[in-house]
Formats: C-alpha cells, structure tokens, sequence
C-alpha cells in the first residue's frame, strides 16, 4: 500500500471503522454535510479518498490494522498510567511498621 495517511486520518479510520471499507466509507460520508470545521472536514474528505483507493481487501485488512494499533496504544496509556498511579501511591503512603502479634507470656 502506497498511500500515506497523517496521524488525523490514521485517527479517522479508527472512529469510523466498520467490517468493510464500504460501512467505513458510509459512516465517514455521512459526517461530511453536518462538519462546520473546514480543517476537519478537509481530514475526513482526505481520509475518504485515500480509503476509497484501496482495493477492499486490502483496504478491510488496513482499516483492522488500524483499529488494532488504536486500541492496543490506548490499552498500554491506561496500564501505564495506572502503573504510574501506584507508584505514586506507594511513594505517598508512609511504610506503617509492621506490627508484632501480641504473645501471651507464661
């Protein structure tokens, strides 16, 4: 695949990915008449174009691919996050001293 897509399009192909390149299309062409950003409707009409050169299964593999790459990238930011989270947490919380169990003297 030859065609290159910008990291707004990459992110268009996400929100609007379906099973077929068609669905995609359809949801992408549906956005185009009600957008008012003129910037942003430049994205989704570029996105349609270089989608719309694909051939379909190509294009179906790419707009997976796609989703895929979106959806683990947003998984490892949570992980991370919540790693970083903890980490402040345990450097917050002050290490309470363990305390020995009470021993009955005999």
């Amino acid at each position: 695949m030859n065609v290159k897509f910008s990291k707004d399009e990459l992110a268009m192909v996400y929100q609007y990915a379906a099973a077929t390149k068609q669905e995609t299309l359809a949801g992408l062409r549906e956005i185009v008449p009600v957008i008012r950003d003129r910037q942003a409707r430049e994205i989704v009409e570029s996105t349609i174009r270089k989608l719309d050169a694909i051939p379909e299964p190509e294009c179906r593999r790419f707009i997976a691919d796609t989703r895929q790459r979106f959806i683990q990238k947003r998984d490892n930011s949570i992980r991370r996050r919540l790693a970083e989270a903890k980490a402040q947490t345990r450097e917050k919380t002050p290490h309470s001293k363990r305390k020995e169990p009470d021993r009955e003297r005999s």
